[in-house]
């Protein structure tokens, strides 16, 4: 069975891979960005990402305010008052 990593973990797996090249063979993430090619490469992926956001902003946007912040705000609220609930019912030790 396939295991799903999420994004923190690609981040985490692409920060760990940038450190064994410095170590191994003296890579530089700022010299690359500073070559010619790099800022080829930047400016590239940036409009590639500008792109990619003109097709997805709408619907990511709904969805940001109609249904995840709405969530994460039920969420807060019940965790405040499960804090709330904590401090009235303990009992001092």
């Amino acid at each position: 069975m396939k295991k799903e990593q999420g994004f923190i973990g690609i981040i985490v797996l692409v920060i760990i891979a940038l450190i064994v090249l410095k170590y191994l063979y003296d890579f530089s993430v700022f010299e690359a960005a500073a070559s010619p090619q790099g800022q080829g490469t930047i400016t590239y992926t940036h409009q590639l990402l500008n792109t990619i956001w003109s097709y997805i902003q709408v619907p990511v946007t709904f969805a940001w305010e109609r249904v995840v912040w709405p969530l994460v705000g039920v969420i807060w609220a019940n965790f405040q008052s499960f804090l709330d609930w904590g401090q009235q019912t303990a009992r001092p030790i």
